[in-house]
């Protein structure tokens, strides 16, 4: 048996092909088809998931929540995000290592343990070993996401067979009309939202372009809702409900009641919050909190979703009116303001979005997937990949992959791989290190002119030592390097002397412990 896991930020979901081929849900043991994806470090070891759900806010200093907002970039973390989080972080190979008072814990960790505890859900639900997964990754995540999520996941005993981008994995499972070729796709996660511009054709469909925000999604919604409350009650009762108790706690406490009232006015013009005093202020905290000024509140991060909606038209070089469907996905994909976003950006009514199973669809398509004769999606890279290296006395980002580059590409050696060919800055010089550099910023890059893009505007991938070259004497040593990613999205290179034929064989340090 295989099967589909969709991991969101605070919930996951696995579904499988029942008899008919059709995507089933897995029925959990809480009587849900949702598994919080947390876990809380107690004296005694990690409750993953529903137990740690209990008693998550009394417990933030020693629970993870949203492990997957803190994977694939650990040393280029948001300082908003760190500042949110009742529990130091620190950075150990590349990974994000959270204190916990009783110990320290890998967020990678925590995603290898909810998947495992699906697994196991699966397994005692259905009757049989589950022999494989699929898992669904943020279309905009990194090599290092992908390879720490890979890899996290099969340290538990579990093959991983494709890593699937949400919003392909939706488009298997969208019931659309055959009349919509151009589609986007526009997923909202709970820590990201991606936005996708998709063809699809009697063949398959293939990704044309992605735009992406990996620090955009349900989360920052909340937390900016919260904010702006933290603020009002600071004016109105004198009390600061960040710092109240010096945990967090009550911070968190805020943060999830601010959440509680965006779903309740979602479907009401206004609602009533109150905090309990035992959050650590001395008393009830109470405010009517209406929805036209939530909307107020929250326009700064949707303007951000509708330039990305923006970005990937352009990227496809597609206009609104192309756009034949829209198919909105995610945890936020239910609240009135980001579908009135979305549908503004695409030029029609909210009532004309797809938001049929909006949840769901994401973990439906990783199922799909799991069939040998799956419906083909070619996805594309969502950022420009190259190296760093110096034109004259300028040290540049070379750029090898653009962005939005159908994957997978050919693969090293084959005809058509993505190669560059570099000489060595001096004469004589028999060793090169070259960084691994992913640029994700709103210039397309170039090595001359204005679309140059330096490399600390970059993030680095991993360090590369090509060593043993074999220069002439007084020349330059020439060489090439070759980008290659595979249908997961996971970068593979190699370098080459071309003198010699000395091929590159090196650890690339790629953030996987």
């Amino acid at each position: 048996m295989k099967l589909g896991i969709d991991m969101g930020t605070h919930l996951a979901r696995a579904a499988y092909l029942d008899d008919r081929s059709r995507p089933r849900l897995i029925p959990l043991s809480t009587s849900t088809d949702t598994f919080p994806c947390l876990a809380r470090q107690t004296m005694h070891g990690l409750q993953v998931g529903p137990a740690a759900a209990l008693t998550q806010v009394g417990n933030a200093e020693t629970t993870i929540s949203g492990c997957i907002r803190l994977m694939g970039r650990a040393g280029t973390l948001s300082p908003a995000l760190l500042a949110r989080l009742p529990y130091p972080v620190r950075e150990e190979g590349g990974e994000a290592v959270c204190n916990l008072l009783y110990n320290e814990v890998r967020a990678s960790e925590v995603y290898g343990l909810v998947v495992r505890a699906l697994v196991e859900e699966a397994e005692q639900a259905l009757g049989e070993p589950i022999e494989e997964v699929v898992l669904t990754v943020p279309a905009s995540a990194e090599d290092r996401f992908r390879i720490q999520a890979r890899a996290s996941v099969e340290a538990q005993g579990i093959k991983v067979s494709r890593l699937i981008n949400q919003p392909a994995a939706a488009l298997l499972a969208a019931a659309l009309p055959a009349t919509a070729r151009c589609v986007a796709v526009v997923n909202c996660g709970g820590g990201s939202t991606d936005v996708s511009i998709a063809e699809r054709g009697d063949a398959g469909t293939r990704i044309l372009a992605t735009a992406g925000d990996m620090l955009l999604g349900a989360d920052d919604l909340g937390w900016n809702v919260a904010e702006r409350l933290n603020e009002r009650f600071q004016v109105s009762s004198g009390v600061n409900v960040f710092a109240a108790d010096g945990s967090g706690v009550a911070m968190q406490g805020l943060r999830t009641a601010a959440w509680e009232a965006l779903s309740t006015l979602a479907v009401a013009p206004e609602t009533l919050l109150v905090l309990d005093h035992g959050g650590g202020f001395g008393r009830d905290l109470v405010t009517l909190v209406r929805r036209s000024e939530v909307e107020g509140w929250l326009e700064p991060l949707l303007a951000r979703i509708g330039a990305l909606c923006q970005q990937a038209l352009s990227r496809s070089q597609r206009t609104a009116q192309e756009i034949d469907a829209v198919v909105l996905i995610g945890e936020a994909a239910f609240l009135p303001p980001v579908q009135a976003t979305i549908a503004r950006a695409f030029g029609r009514s909210p009532s004309a979005l797809h938001t049929a199973e909006a949840e769901r669809l994401a973990v439906y398509g990783a199922a799909l997937a799991t069939a040998d004769e799956s419906a083909l999606v070619w996805d594309v890279t969502p950022y420009p990949l190259g190296i760093n290296c110096y034109y004259g006395n300028e040290e540049l980002f070379s750029p090898i992959l653009s962005a939005n580059t159908p994957i997978p590409t050919p693969v090293l050696g084959a005809t058509g791989a993505f190669t560059e060919s570099y000489t060595t800055r001096y004469p004589g010089q028999t060793e090169v290190r070259l960084d691994i550099l992913q640029y994700r910023g709103p210039r397309v890059p170039v090595t001359h002119g204005e679309g140059r893009v330096y490399p600390h505007e970059c993030e680095a991938l991993g360090t590369w030592h090509f060593t043993n070259l074999k220069p002439k004497k007084k020349k330059h040593a020439a060489f090439t390097v070759t980008f290659a990613v595979d249908a997961d999205g996971i970068l593979h290179l190699e370098a080459v002397e071309t003198a010699t034929g000395h091929r590159l064989v090196a650890h690339v340090d790629r953030g996987i412990g």
